[in-house]
């Protein structure tokens, strides 16, 4: 992998709209385990388990072994969230023993990792696609997989990408991988049918506090969604949280870093981040 990868998180989406009404949904999540945790009694400990609102789903491009990878994986832990893994905008042509390492240990300290896998809107040749989660899955031993630049013409796309949820769910050693797809805005109920979380959000922050959650999306529980946000100055951090719950959205990573790529370091506030979205309990 190179220190700075040509592709981050995916290409700034356009500013998100509201988007059509849906029918409710089914209770269950259509894939991995995207919930929260139960909040019900663990037995006869008394021991009442924490309920989480919201948890860091993180786009960590940057280099196993790095403090910056450390305290990704750090974050993830603390929020019961995940790490996506990107050695090459993609698996890369051949394994990489320094992701086989990081992997297991993030993996060991509770936190799922994903695989980053362009999608190219729908374009890109699904054998490839299901070829990258396949050697994900293969090297790596990831939990799920991360689908970017996901198409948002629902009508066109939602089968393909259902399909490429199913390849993934076939593929991962648990068989229910966390899917996620990064259309970078608001699409369509319909991609929730493949996927278990949707990121409904990915630009710089000053156009973000312009978002409106879709009235479909109040059909579904928080942890179905997810607001990716840069270029976001820290004295804001706590309103940018609270706003992003009070969207009735459970996944987020919020940086101050800056394109070319956002995603390859810790923001500047990172302790206070995580410190914060872990107390978004219920």
């Amino acid at each position: 992998m190179l220190l700075l990868l040509t592709i981050a998180c995916g290409e700034p989406g356009p500013e998100p709209v509201e988007g059509e009404t849906a029918a409710a949904p089914d209770s269950g999540d259509s894939g991995g385990d995207s919930g929260r945790d139960s909040g019900e009694d663990s037995g006869d400990t008394g021991v009442v388990e924490v309920v989480r609102t919201l948890r860091l789903g993180i786009p960590s491009y940057a280099a196993p072994g790095t403090a910056e990878w450390e305290g990704f994986v750090v974050g993830a832990a603390a929020t019961d969230g995940f790490v996506i893994l990107n050695p090459d905008s993609g698996p890369g042509s051949n394994i990489d023993e320094t992701y086989v390492t990081a992997s297991a240990d993030a993996r060991a300290r509770g936190v799922r990792v994903l695989g980053y896998v362009p999608t190219t809107y729908g374009t890109r040749d699904p054998e490839h696609v299901d070829g990258d989660v396949n050697q994900y899955t293969t090297w790596y031993n990831v939990d799920g997989v991360f689908f970017d630049e996901v198409s948002s013409d629902c009508e066109a796309f939602a089968a393909w990408y259902a399909a490429r949820a199913a390849a993934a769910n076939g593929l991962v050693s648990s068989g229910d991988a966390l899917v996620v797809y990064n259309p970078g805005a608001i699409t369509c109920a319909e991609h929730l049918d493949g996927a278990d979380v949707i990121v409904v959000a990915e630009d710089r922050m000053a156009q973000l506090t312009r978002f409106v959650a879709a009235e479909w999306m109040a059909a579904y529980p928080p942890e179905r969604f997810m607001f990716l946000a840069y270029d976001a100055p820290g004295v804001d951090l706590g309103q940018n949280l609270k706003f992003v719950h009070d969207q009735g959205i459970g996944w987020t990573y919020i940086t101050d870093d800056r394109p070319r790529d956002p995603w390859d370091e810790l923001p500047t506030y990172w302790d206070a981040e995580v410190a914060a979205v872990v107390e978004f309990v219920e």
